[in-house]
């Protein structure tokens, strides 16, 4: 009862500074909310956030309100999630980058931007760094869809729990033969994030490899608490931490490529950190932000 009020809570404590907006955008209005952009300092980083599979900007209320005090914010929903019409764009890693740069300047909200992106958001700033890597002053990366993650890597996972080299052999081909299927229950604007996920899953993020990110200051942050389904095998929990293990190894050696790289772990906290923990994501943000201002300081030197 108590988690239930918090989520109530956090749904109406947006700063009363906030402005709703609808935009069009090629035909297509888009829902996104603002706090700040006409008090902005010259050169000071806006925080962009981009949501996870499905979620709607409401899921970041707890910590806008404290992070708006930090930095002007802006919060939107993408076309057919929350209060944004679909459109007929699949939500590929470039078209929600080049969407979402678009948007931004439709507000005159010009670069350096601070990218908070939470699951399958995660996947989608990393991307944003792909395409417009000199627009960025920092990432804040949120339990992401594992980036990092090759097809390989779930044997040495399923290697871990016990699972004989003949068992892992059969469960990988048949990950790599499985094909993508629709769920029919879902509007079409979601199955097609899970099909872009399913598809950059299967080809091992090819769009990110080899494509070394920015040296910008970036904060890496993951939760720890197992968060079974209802039909959950007990052999998913050990799973489970078998992946953490892992995922937490190559998400410390990814922010190690940056000087400015931090990785934050919270045991308490499930998928939802910003939720569950808030006050470990709005620290982060606030470090993201101080580590950009000391590299624009750096570089005027």
């Amino acid at each position: 009862m108590k988690k239930l009020l918090l989520l109530m809570l956090g749904s109406f404590c947006f700063s009363a500074n906030a402005q709703s907006h609808k935009i069009t955008l090629d035909g297509t209005q888009i829902a996104l909310r603002t706090s700040g952009l006409e008090t902005r300092k010259e050169g000071q980083p806006i925080l962009v956030f981009e949501s996870g599979f499905g979620t709607p900007m409401d899921h970041w209320n707890l910590i806008l309100d404290e992070v708006g005090k930090l930095a002007p914010t802006v919060v939107y929903d993408r076309p057919g999630v929350g209060d944004s019409q679909p459109d007929q764009d699949m939500p590929t890693v470039k078209n929600v980058a080049g969407k979402l740069r678009k948007l931004l300047q439709a507000l005159n909200a010009k670069p350096p931007y601070i990218l908070v992106g939470h699951s399958l958001g995660g996947a989608y700033v990393r991307g944003f760094a792909v395409y417009y890597p000199q627009e960025l002053a920092g990432l804040v990366i949120i339990d992401p869809a594992d980036f990092t993650e090759m097809i390989d890597h779930h044997g040495q996972y399923m290697r871990d729990v016990g699972m004989s080299q003949v068992q892992v052999d059969s469960a990988l081909a048949q990950r790599r033969a499985q094909p993508f299927k629709a769920n029919p229950k879902m509007p079409p604007s979601l199955q097609e994030e899970l099909q872009v996920l399913f598809d950059l899953r299967r080809s091992e993020w090819a769009e990110f490899r080899d494509k070394p990110l920015p040296n910008i200051p970036i904060s890496l942050i993951t939760s720890g608490r197992f968060e079974p389904f209802p039909d959950a095998k007990p052999i998913d929990e050990a799973l489970f931490q078998a992946k953490t293990k892992h995922r937490i190894d190559r998400w410390i050696q990814l922010v190690t490529t940056v000087p400015k790289g931090r990785f934050f772990y919270s045991a308490s906290a499930g998928h939802f950190v910003h939720r569950d923990d808030p006050g470990l994501i709005i620290s982060a943000i606030g470090l993201v932000i101080k580590d950009a201002q000391l590299n624009k300081a750096e570089v005027g030197k």
